[in-house]
């Protein structure tokens, strides 16, 4: 059975903001571009989203092709009571952030082995069930 891995906002946003001296950017879209079917959560959506409207005057229609895209090529995780419940212990043990604790929740619940993100320590291993693996990690 393939892995099941996770991709977090912030990797999104370096794959999909063109910047071709960014290194974040290379190693970014060549990640996201590389995975079948990476699985995400409806949070990534509306973070990203935001973000690409607040930083990159994106045009609405564009948005709309990516939020499309999203929905064709990934595999979107509902949210459910048990990770909100999940992420409240995994703050409590691990010290995640709030939003950090709702991704990696979302990761465990959807059966995820690997967990795409810049924003929280690389090679953790979350209940001997999650790696969190920074891509840029010894790259940029």
């Amino acid at each position: 059975m393939p892995a099941r891995l996770f991709v977090d906002t912030n990797i999104w946003l370096y794959a999909l903001v063109p910047d071709i001296d960014d290194p974040k950017h290379v190693v970014a879209a060549d990640l996201v571009l590389g995975l079948t079917r990476p699985l995400i959560n409806s949070q990534v959506i509306r973070e990203a989203s935001s973000n690409l409207l607040k930083k990159t005057n994106i045009a609405e229609a564009r948005l709309r092709a990516i939020i499309q895209d999203w929905y064709r090529d990934c595999e979107i995780h509902p949210s459910n009571v048990a990770q909100h419940v999940l992420a409240s212990k995994l703050r409590e043990r691990y010290a995640f952030s709030y939003w950090d604790s709702l991704i990696v929740a979302a990761a465990l619940d959807a059966g995820c082995d690997m967990l795409f993100s810049e924003d929280m320590q690389h090679g953790q291993n979350i209940d001997g069930r999650l790696m969190i693996t920074n891509p840029f990690f010894d790259r940029v």
